[in-house]
């Protein structure tokens, strides 16, 4: 979902979403409705609920090719190691 007056992105994904401001790059922005992303940014606290969100400064779209199953293994499978 985008909110033009914001500029921001909700991002969902297994019933967990992410809110991103995209307003740094508001011109050169172009993604489709249903289509993944890569998202570089920076944590920010919202300045009315509170809660973070991320700032980005770089979005691009994921290559063709892009497998979700093997990517969600590769997180998990380095969380696991960091706690």
């Amino acid at each position: 979902m985008y909110d033009i007056s914001s500029s921001i992105v909700t991002l969902v994904h297994s019933g967990q979403s992410v809110q991103v401001d995209v307003s740094l790059l508001v011109d050169d922005l172009r993604f489709n409705l249903g289509e993944w992303i890569n998202v570089i940014g920076y944590l920010e606290k919202d300045e009315l609920g509170g809660s973070w969100i991320v700032k980005a400064i770089m979005v691009w779209n994921v290559t063709p090719g892009f497998n979700l199953s093997q990517y969600e293994d590769v997180v998990k499978s380095r969380m696991e190691a960091v706690i």
